[in-house]
């Protein structure tokens, strides 16, 4: 088998990079596939494509203006409003993410969510339990449009 130079160079670089920096790189990839599993579910409003990524147990906190105070609620309470279909109106919602850190068993990702009559952020945090990339907490705001 023939290598070319360039592909010895980026294997000679690889094995000189240190375990820990490889580990993130893959801790990422692993919180990635969880986000984008997440975003599926979304999607779809499956309940049970959310929990293969959400903890039932975790929590869920947000402020609500039209309450007037801070709601919490376990996970599997807020997961009650997956219908097991889409929304009506799923053509017409956005939603992106960016990973914000990932830290030995730790990340923090946060969600943009772009619907028609609503705008709103979530930070979801999520910690590696048992080898397994899960989502623990879900922090959430947002603002009605006109």
């Amino acid at each position: 088998m023939v290598m070319s130079m360039h592909s010895f160079v980026l294997a000679g670089t690889l094995l000189l990079l240190p375990a820990s920096v490889m580990a993130q790189g893959s801790d990422r990839d692993a919180v990635d596939i969880v986000m984008k599993k997440m975003m599926r579910g979304f999607e779809a409003g499956d309940p049970r494509l959310v929990f293969e990524v959400l903890r039932k147990d975790g929590t869920v906190v947000g402020y609500s203006a039209g309450r007037k105070q801070v709601v919490t609620q376990t996970a599997e309470e807020w997961a009650k409003g997956f219908t097991g279909k889409p929304a009506d109106d799923e053509a017409l919602r956005k939603r992106s993410y960016a990973i914000v850190d990932v830290d030995g068993d730790a990340a923090v990702v946060k969600v943009m969510l772009d619907y028609p009559g609503w705008k709103g952020l979530d930070y979801l945090a999520l910690s590696k339990i048992d080898g397994q990339w899960m989502i623990v907490s879900k922090s959430w705001s947002g603002v009605p449009k006109s």
